[in-house]
């Protein structure tokens, strides 16, 4: 997400709590790089125990090499969930974008495609703080990222 702010998407949202204490975000990537290590390590434990219990393997390499295999496979898990929480509020902004849009056209009012941009972001901007003042943050967001609502006269389709 960083990176598509770095390059002015507009429909990233940063949540009020991480920008009023940034080191809260530091805080937590590093207790997820714990937590990772941590469930690697007892699950390698787990790998190598049940392989000399049952005498399937008498070496310790068994145990460096699972490890390597649980970090690697957590660190795909924890890529596919950027991805998906990054199209989910990317699917939740071009709902409201698509409302905004139609709402612009059914006024006749002719405006260029930044502007729509624009005017899309402070509202879904608006529309997520909101959200997150009532504690529905994720509830909201997931509900618009799955929304199929298309406006009734839409002149484009999406």
């Amino acid at each position: 997400m960083k990176k598509q702010l770095n390059r002015g998407e507009k429909w990233a949202y940063v949540l009020e709590g991480y920008v009023k204490h940034p080191g809260r975000v530091n805080f937590l990537r590093f207790f997820d790089v714990v937590f990772t290590v941590v469930a690697s390590v007892a699950t390698a434990v787990a790998v190598v125990w049940s392989l000399q219990k049952f005498g399937l393997g008498r070496n310790s390499y068994y145990g460096f090499l699972s490890l390597i295999l649980f970090v690697w496979a957590a660190h795909l898990m924890k890529r596919r969930t950027e991805v998906k929480v990054t199209d989910l509020f990317q699917s939740a902004f071009y709902l409201e974008y698509r409302w905004v849009n139609y709402e612009i056209q059914r006024k006749g009012i002719s405006m260029s495609e930044e502007n729509v941009r624009d005017r899309a972001g402070l509202s879904f901007a608006h529309k997520l703080r909101n959200a997150e003042d009532h504690h529905r943050f994720w509830r909201y967001v997931k509900a618009m990222a799955v929304s199929k609502k298309v406006p009734p006269e839409m002149f484009e389709v999406y």
